[in-house]
This record gives C-alpha cells, sequence and structure tokens, in this order.
C-alpha cells in the first residue's frame, strides 16, 4: 500500500480499525495480567525469605570468622608469651620442673601398694571404700604438692596456663572454622535459591508493569478513538494528509529537510571560526 492509496482510506475507517485493535488488546491483556500478577504473588514472599535465609547464614558465618580469627590471634600471643618465659628461664639459669619423675614415680608405687592390698584383702565394702579414699588422698597430696612447687615459680606458673589456654583457643578456633565451612555450603544452596526466586519476581514484575502500562495506553486510546469516531472528529488529525494530497510534504520529509538545513548552518558556522 503506497501513500496514495493510504490517503484514499477514510478516516473514519482507520479510526475504526484502529479503535477495533485497542479494544482486542484491552480484552487480551486482563488475562495475561492477572497470571503474571499471580507469578510475582508467589515468587516475591519466596525471594524475600530466601534472601532473609542466606543473609542470616551469612551473619553466622561473619561471626564465626572473627570467633576463628580472634581466637587464633589470642592464642599466637599466648605461644609467643610462653617462649618468652621459657627463653627468659633459660637466660637466668633454667627452671625446676614442678612435677618431677621421682614424685610421680613414688606416688605410682604407693598407689600400686595400696591397689594390691585392695585386691589380696578379703575386706567389706568399708575396707574397700577405705583404700579408695586413701588412693584419693595420695593423688590430692601430690597435686597439693606439685602446685605449691609450682607456686613457688610464677613464670613456669604462667608459662604453663599461657601454654593451656593457648591450646583450648586453637581447639575453638577450629570448632569455629568447621561450623563456617559447614554453613559455607548452606549459603552457597540458599543463595542459588534467592537467585532463582529474584530471577522469577524481577521478570514477573517487569511483565507486570509492561502490561499495566499497555492495558493503561489502551484503555486511554479506546476512550480517544471512540469519541474521534462518534464525533466524526478528524480534521486537525488531517492536516499532514491533506498537506501531501495538495502535493506538499509529508511531516517525515519536513523533519528530514529540516535536519539537513540545521547541519548546513552548523557547517557555515562553523567554516567562518576556521576562517
Amino acid at each position: 500500500m503506497d501513500a496514495n492509496d493510504l490517503l484514499a482510506v477514510s478516516p473514519k475507517l482507520l479510526a475504526q480499525a484502529i479503535l477495533h485493535r485497542r479494544e482486542r488488546l484491552a480484552e487480551i491483556i486482563p488475562e495475561d495480567l492477572e497470571e503474571r500478577k499471580e507469578e510475582l504473588i508467589d515468587a516475591e514472599p519466596k525471594a524475600k525469605s530466601a534472601r532473609q535465609e542466606r543473609d542470616k547464614i551469612n551473619s553466622k558465618v561473619a561471626s564465626l570468622k572473627n570467633e576463628r580469627d580472634s581466637a587464633q590471634k589470642e592464642a599466637r600471643e599466648l605461644f609467643e608469651r610462653s617462649n618468652e618465659i621459657r627463653e627468659q628461664l633459660i637466660s637466668e639459669g633454667g627452671m625446676k620442673n614442678p612435677d618431677p619423675k621421682w614424685a610421680k614415680e613414688k606416688l605410682s608405687a604407693k598407689l600400686q601398694s595400696l591397689e594390691n592390698q585392695l585386691e589380696t584383702s578379703a575386706g567389706t565394702h568399708k575396707t574397700e571404700e577405705k583404700f579408695i579414699n586413701e588412693m584419693k588422698n595420695l593423688i590430692k597430696e601430690h597435686e597439693e604438692w606439685v602446685e605449691e612447687r609450682t607456686a613457688s615459680q610464677p613464670l613456669v606458673k604462667e608459662m604453663k596456663d599461657s601454654r593451656d589456654k593457648a591450646r583450648k583457643l586453637l581447639d575453638s578456633a577450629q570448632k569455629a572454622h568447621d561450623a563456617m565451612v559447614e554453613l559455607a555450603q548452606s549459603n552457597e544452596e540458599m543463595h542459588e535459591s534467592f537467585m532463582k526466586w529474584e530471577g522469577a519476581r524481577t521478570r514477573a514484575e517487569s511483565r507486570t508493569m509492561r502490561l499495566s502500562n499497555a492495558l493503561s495506553s489502551s484503555q486511554d486510546a479506546l476512550e480517544f478513538w471512540k469519541v474521534r469516531v462518534e464525533n466524526d472528529d478528524f480534521d486537525d488529525l488531517l492536516i499532514d494528509a491533506n498537506r501531501v494530497r495538495n502535493g506538499g510534504q509529508s511531516s517525515k520529509a519536513i523533519a528530514r529537510t529540516r535536519k539537513i538545513e540545521k547541519e548546513s548552518r552548523q557547517n557555515k558556522d562553523l567554516g567562518v571560526e576556521e576562517e
């Protein structure tokens, strides 16, 4: 269909064709729009829940990481302090072992003697309880003796306490690390779930918005063209057509001519500046 064919079509017929098209869109769009809204309603809470769970796991992972790093740092400082004390004790002439081998052997011999008596005697429960209490007392006395010797060497005690605390801290750091690794796997799965539902949500939201805009546009167009057709009012819409029918330029040709003229003026201005 060329320009003459288009000009031969009555304005009212064209308007009716446009009106029919808009009516069809107004009939089709609502159903699609409702489907997209349902998708959005379904995806939004799932995306939100997945994001919250992912963020919650991220927070736990960050907390465990801080716990691990803090424990490792403190343990390292304690080991360094323990080594400093050891070097100090060595430089000052060494240190006494608060629990020497001979003391352990002496305790072991006494305990063995009591155990033999317990096994060979045909005593009552009270007799057995007496032997057991004596064994407990021997162990307690030995521990108190070791504590006294340790207390007489405060640096030795500090060194021992530092090492013990450092080992406990390293155990805590390892537990925090293991828990963090386990959560990291859960976090990856939850992130994938979030990306899935967030993608569904954004697609549904975008489609819902486009369809809503299209429906609104179609309804506005329906009102516009209904009034035009009912009143047979197309005069202001035929200005360009009448100009072409009378041998004038189309609106597109006019726009192209104006563009060429504007570029020509700009080139002339540039030429003047260059001179």
